[in-house]
Parts: C-alpha cells; structure tokens; sequence
C-alpha cells in the first residue's frame, strides 16, 4: 500500500520541506522506499537529498510539461541517502507551470506524469512550494491526502483558510480521493503563552482531531542535516528526540493516508 501526501502552505519558511525530508528521514531509517517529488523551484529538498540542482537534471517541470502517462519515470533519480529514497528533483523551470493559464488542462499534469508508478514506493512526498497556484494544485491533484505545516505565530496561521479552500477545491474538480490528511505543528517552543493561544485558534479552525502528535521543536540539528545533506536519522543519539517524532509522524501517515 502507498501513502502518498502533499506537504503545504502558502507562506514560506513554515518547515514544509522540514517535515517532508524528516519524513522520508524516518522511511529510510525503516528500510521504506520513498519517492520525494520536489515542486518548489527553491529546490531546497532536492539539494538536501543530495542531488545538486545545478547540473541540469530533467524534472518535476519536464515531466509536466511532457503531459503524458508516466513521463516521470524518465526523470526520477536515486537520491544521495541511498538505494531506498528516490527523488523527482526540482528541475524543468518550475515557476512556468504557475503560468499555466487553463487549469482544467493543467492541473492534472503531475498525477499524469506519476500515473503507474507509485505503486512501487511505499510514501511519496510531494514537497509543494509556498503558494496556492497550479504547481501546488497539481500536487494535491496527484496526492491521496494533504499535510498543512504550520508555525505556531500569529504570521504562521495567516492564510490557513486559503489553503484549506484550496484542498476542497482541489477535491471537487481534480481529486475526488483527497483528503485533509492533518495539520503538522513545526518550530514550537517549549514555553509559549502566544503559542498555545495560536493553537487553541488552530484547533477551532480545524478540529483536535487534524493536528497531529507529537509537534515539533525548533532544534538547531535540524538545519545541520540539511547543511550536511543527511538524513536527520543519521545523526543517532544527537537527533534521538527529533527521530521520535518523525518516526511517530510517519507511523501516523502510514495509518492515515493509503492508496
């Protein structure tokens, strides 16, 4: 069974591509195949998973762009976390598909370029870039389910209903089987009064129920992994709190969201 899940927001810098390499973070650790697709042109997360965006691969765009059945599979590549963890890099001019002026033919473009071959990995991660645009619509057009990265801040929950409109959207005209899979908290303190009142809010506009456990910390290894293009498992018992979340988050994606 495949989990596949868009990981989104239209602000920037809430931890979106965080959550989707901790993610896959934790799917390498438990010997899971997982296919990242990268549709921010920021390509933060292909270059975290070890491919340099430099070189001129093909990619999330090409593939779009071709349009057809499967057109992926000639761009996917392994990635540099090893056999299991494969990657659709940000490559092929992402910021044109944003361009796209017909939805009704373009928002289907990634799912027909996945289509037949998902079914090879056990979690695709779609990493979406900060905006509600096609790209975006395409990666939930191409997902089972949706997972919202939200920093708890007064700025951090600003534009979450846009993007749960977006979802709905998505759902009555390209994706009849998507679903609101949760909301992941990232960068909480550990003492907040602001936060707690940001996610009381969250909760009212959500339900209890769509946050996932655990949340998780601000913790400066974080950003080491990316700097060292590692996963965060890798780093053993200086990241043992941060790999008991990403395990638990996986586990709970891997119950919740499934082809």
């Amino acid at each position: 069974m495949t989990s596949s899940i868009a990981v989104l927001n239209q602000k920037g810098g809430v931890g979106k591509t965080t959550v989707t390499l901790g993610l896959a973070s934790a799917a390498w650790s438990a010997g899971l195949k997982a296919l990242v697709v990268d549709l921010d042109a920021q390509a933060n997360a292909t270059y975290s998973l070890g491919v340099d965006p430099s070189l001129g691969n093909l990619g999330t765009g090409d593939a779009m762009r071709a349009n057809r059945p499967g057109s992926a599979s000639e761009m996917i590549v392994k990635s540099g976390w090893g056999e299991d963890i494969w990657l659709l890099p940000a490559a092929g001019d992402l910021t044109d598909r944003d361009a796209d002026a017909r939805r009704e033919t373009t928002g289907r473009r990634l799912a027909r370029a996945l289509e037949g071959l998902t079914d090879e990995y056990d979690v695709v991660l779609i990493d979406c870039g900060p905006s509600l645009g096609l790209n975006t619509a395409n990666g939930l057009a191409a997902a089972k389910g949706a997972l919202v990265v939200v920093e708890p801040t007064v700025f951090g929950l600003r534009g979450i209903e846009p993007v749960l409109d977006l979802i709905e959207d998505v759902w009555g005209n390209e994706n009849n089987d998507l679903d609101l899979a949760g909301v992941v908290l990232n960068r909480v303190p550990a003492i907040s009064g602001d936060a707690e009142a940001r996610i009381a809010e969250l909760n009212k506009m959500v339900g209890t129920q769509s946050i996932w456990k655990p949340s998780i910390p601000h913790r400066v290894i974080i950003n080491q992994a990316h700097q060292e293009r590692a996963p965060i498992h890798a780093f053993g018992s200086q990241a043992r709190e941060l790999i008991g979340i990403f395990d638990a988050l996986l586990r709970k994606l891997r119950r919740t969201v499934t082809d």
